[in-house]
């Protein structure tokens, strides 16, 4: 046995060493080395009482995350994500230019080697002074419920929340917002706890970890109504300038939408607002105002506008006026009640055989005035031969005014001698 044991034994021990080496070569090939990049691991830092126990707070200058590059087993590395390491910084070696470095390890595969890209395994941290800010929680609905619903203000419990952080990061933060989502298969109040939203003063959300909140988790309720198309009774008032006339006034919309409890929408049928007052205007105009601070009347409890933004427009004609007294054909002149016997005769004094109407009214009218527009009427019912000044029944357009009674001179004739 020892005989065939060393018989020829460097050859064997090199075919050991090539079956080894061949072993090695197969590995390489069907699981080759390879390198990758991973990115935004974030950092986890240690010791950060020691700052905050000094009434100090700390912050990162740019970002608390870190990149590494990985080498090792394709069949291994392609099989990590970034939630596979652990990024650590010791806050108790920060240096006097605020740089911390941060140790990056794979714990499920220690051999692996790990390295930073560059300088992104150091982290600059800031320390400033403590601060805390209160903020009232605003609830933001997103989406839209059905047609005939509507989504009212939600309330958030608490209410108030403080942050707490690096002053700088405190100053920063402007607004704390809840977000609840709504569909059109919403018809019921919702009741919900959502996750606490910090913003800018842009609208970005905030993410600093440095940042406390008292309260992350908030209870929300919003209220989902019914709705109310309703009139709107919105008039002028008021006496304009002297030597001026209001001639039109309009506004739009003409209705509102309301929102509330069927029972509370029920005892409302028209939505009254405060006149606009015209007093000593002397010019037309157009103006806009929001419907929800000309409500004339208080809106039963429990009902809102549903769109507490929508806004009403009016539109107000005035001009001078004017008086002119206007020749209107004695040939137009209308005889009522008059006799089949007797003939009537109307007389002027003018060359022009018309007869004078004085009228007043705004400009526009006037001038736009002609004889078809004017009906003058006189009745001469009772009366037998003989001469008359009657008055005349004058109808004017809308908006011009007689300035004085006008008469007619009649000559009745063809009447029985005896009467």
């Amino acid at each position: 046995m020892k005989e065939k044991l060393t018989n020829n034994f460097s050859l064997k021990v090199l075919s050991l060493v090539l079956a080894v080496l061949l072993w090695i070569l197969i590995l390489s090939i069907e699981d080759p080395t390879t390198t990758k990049d991973f990115s935004d691991i974030p950092v986890t830092e240690v010791n950060g009482d020691q700052i905050t126990e000094a009434g100090k707070a700390y912050s990162y200058t740019d970002g608390d995350t870190v990149r590494v590059r990985v080498e090792g087993r394709s069949s291994i590395v392609n099989s990590l994500t970034k939630e596979d390491f652990l990024a650590v910084a010791d806050l108790s070696t920060i240096s006097i230019t605020g740089a911390v470095a941060v140790d990056v390890s794979c714990p499920k595969y220690p051999s692996l080697a790990v390295s930073a890209i560059g300088t992104s395994t150091v982290i600059k941290v800031d320390i400033e002074d403590m601060s805390e800010k209160a903020l009232n929680v605003r609830v933001i609905t997103e989406g839209r419920v059905a047609s005939g619903k509507f989504i009212g203000t939600g309330v958030a419990t608490p209410n108030l929340v403080t942050v707490s952080g690096p002053a700088s990061l405190v100053r920063s933060v402007k607004e704390a917002v809840v977000y609840v989502s709504v569909n059109e298969y919403t018809v019921t109040d919702i009741r919900t706890n959502a996750t606490l939203t910090l913003l800018d003063g842009d609208g970005n959300e905030l993410t600093a970890s440095t940042l406390n909140i008292s309260e992350s988790s908030i209870e929300v309720q919003v209220p989902i109504y019914n709705t109310k198309t309703v009139p709107i009774d919105f008039e002028v008032e008021g006496d304009v300038a002297e030597g001026y006339t209001l001639v039109s006034a309009a506004f739009e919309p003409k209705e509102a939408e309301l929102a509330g409890d069927s029972q509370a929408l029920a005892q409302i049928d028209v939505l009254n607002l405060t006149n606009y007052d015209l007093s000593g205007k002397n010019a037309s105009l157009e103006d806009s105002m929001a419907i929800s601070g000309l409500v004339a009347d208080s809106l039963p409890e429990g009902v809102v506008l549903a769109n507490p933004d929508a806004m009403i427009a009016i539109a107000v004609t005035i001009e001078p006026v004017r008086e002119q007294s206007f020749d209107f054909p004695i040939s137009k002149v209308q005889v009522e009640n008059g006799s089949k016997d007797l003939t009537y005769s109307l007389t002027s004094d003018s060359l022009t055989r018309s007869l004078s109407v004085p009228v007043s009214g705004a400009e526009s009218l006037v001038n736009a005035l002609t004889a078809d527009d004017i009906q003058v009427v006189v009745d001469v019912g009772g009366y037998s031969d003989g001469e008359y000044e009657l008055p005349a029944e004058i109808t004017l357009p809308d908006g011009l005014t007689l300035q004085e009674d006008v008469f007619v001179d009649v000559t009745v004739s063809g009447g029985d001698d005896e009467e």
